[in-house]
């Protein structure tokens, strides 16, 4: 019988009966490994209730309990990170490699929002010799998070410490493919001291994610995910006027000049791309390659891309496992079929990979030549191991193909010339830009998106405003200032 995962709500399983189920799969060998009880409004309904109730008393601790909390919280992290890290491989393919970076992350995360629970601070504000101005931040009460399939643990982390280091109680709503590490950390959360039902799992699809989004209970919703979902969500959102944050998708361009350093750019540009199978938001999608070097530039990188090895991703010595599920697999196939009928050319991969066998996911790391800005593959999120080559003549047209989509995520940029990087960053659209490096992120370090890539910022600092809403006090305390009103009454 499949092991089976539902909900975590006030500190116990959610409700079984009656609910609807689906069966995930192991994407490296297409086996049966969890039977998924999936979420009703009746769940979101009692998860409010339980995360209301949880957090009015996480209110009443001291600032100093709040943060204890937090950093035994870290400790857990740390002590479980081989786990969460094995079963984020199990759940999704990601390679062992890469899901251990992760898990070495998550403590560190959980310490800065520790570190961060006593400097979430306001402001006194000069009025008259006679009145006192103060702002504070307060919690918005109940914020839910609805966390990708890419990196199940590391975003629920990033999701619970920041919400709660900020006082509000969290519902997170992983993804539907991948809740195993996410259901674990919840549970650690009490282990660690925090208040039962502070933080709730609520595991589910599209209709909880709307229960979720449309509740009156919730004053806020983290989200992240692709740009349909986020505008449905910020719609379902905008009859209560929750505070939203929604880190979207990306189409990210990753520009080399001739100037650049050819070794660092080519091994940054690989790695941008293909790792955890291209399924990262930011990853640089679309190469945009100086004429003049493109031909050696994309031969070199066509090469190095032929010995990424792909394969079973609890074997240390491949770089990149499977797709995380069905679904997904068929789709960035079905996005290099697109490409090739669009007039674009394989340069390498464009398929399963060999010597994988007929089960699981895999995708081979594909190249493809000859794409022009306005074709599909170089417009819409593919969300894996494929990459798109596109040439430019000079700074001005490369800032034109880069900033040519509604995606303003990221932008990666290669050049040993100073004023020419700053010029670029400044021009380009993008909420990171990243330059002579690649995905360069952290818990202290904000991350936020423009155009269609987002509404506010989901880390760092940033996080705050997302979690947090300001209360102006005005105090009079002059005692010849008398009472503000109608003196002839």
């Amino acid at each position: 019988m499949l092991n089976q995962t539902s909900s975590y709500i006030g500190g116990g399983s959610g409700s079984t009966a009656n609910r609807s189920t689906m069966t995930i799969a192991n994407p490296a060998t297409d086996e049966e490994l969890a039977e998924v009880v999936l979420a009703d409004e009746n769940d979101v309904n009692d998860a409010v209730a339980a995360a209301g109730a949880a957090q009015r008393e996480w209110q009443s601790f001291s600032v100093a309990a709040r943060a204890n909390a937090l950093w035994k919280f870290s400790q857990l992290l740390d002590e479980r990170a081989e786990e969460l890290a094995a079963l984020d491989t199990t759940n999704t393919g990601k390679a062992i490699r890469e899901a251990r970076g992760e898990g070495a992350q998550l403590g560190r995360i959980a310490r800065y929002w520790a570190g961060s629970v006593d400097k979430i601070l306001g402001q006194q504000i000069p009025t008259t010799s006679t009145e006192l101005t103060y702002t504070k931040r307060e919690a918005l009460g109940v914020v839910a998070a609805i966390t990708p399939w890419n990196a199940p643990a590391v975003s629920t982390v990033h999701r619970i410490a920041s919400a709660v280091a900020c006082g509000n109680g969290v519902i997170v709503k992983p993804s539907e493919w991948s809740p195993l590490s996410s259901r674990i950390i919840a549970e650690m959360t009490v282990q660690a001291g925090m208040p039962v039902g502070l933080v709730n799992l609520i595991v589910g699809g599209g209709k909880a994610g709307h229960a979720l989004a449309s509740h009156p209970g919730i004053g806020g919703i983290r989200f992240t995910g692709g740009i349909e979902t986020g505008q449905k969500i910020a719609h379902a959102a905008a009859d209560t006027f929750k505070k939203i944050t929604l880190e979207l998708g990306g189409k990210s361009p990753n520009i080399v000049f001739d100037d650049a350093d050819m070794e660092r750019a080519l091994r940054g540009s690989l790695w941008g791309i293909f790792a955890n199978t291209g399924q990262i938001c930011c990853s640089g999608s679309r190469l945009l390659v100086q004429e003049n070097i493109a031909e050696e530039f994309v031969g070199r990188l066509t090469a190095m891309a032929e010995k990424v090895r792909v394969g079973n991703p609890f074997d240390e010595a491949n770089h990149i496992g499977p797709l995380a599920f069905r679904r997904q697999y068929e789709r960035v196939l079905d996005y290099i079929d697109i490409a090739r009928n669009e007039g674009a050319t394989i340069a390498t991969g464009g398929g399963r990979p060999d010597g994988v066998g007929s089960a699981g996911c895999y995708v081979a790391p594909t190249i493809l030549t000859g794409v022009e800005p306005n074709f599909r593959i170089a417009q819409e999120e593919v969300f894996g191991p494929v990459l798109s080559v596109l040439t430019f003549a000079d700074e001005k047209e490369a800032i034109e193909i880069a900033n040519g989509t509604v995606h303003g995520l990221a932008t990666m940029l290669w050049t040993e010339n100073l004023p020419r990087s700053l010029r670029i960053s400044d021009a380009v659209e993008a909420g990171n830009v990243w330059v002579n490096t690649a995905r360069a992120y952290g818990p202290t370090l904000p991350f936020s998106g423009f155009k269609a890539s987002g509404v506010g910022n989901a880390m760092a600092e940033g996080a705050i405003e997302g979690c947090t809403r300001v209360k102006r006090v005005t105090v009079a305390y002059g005692e010849a200032d008398g009472t503000p009103g109608w003196d002839d009454l």
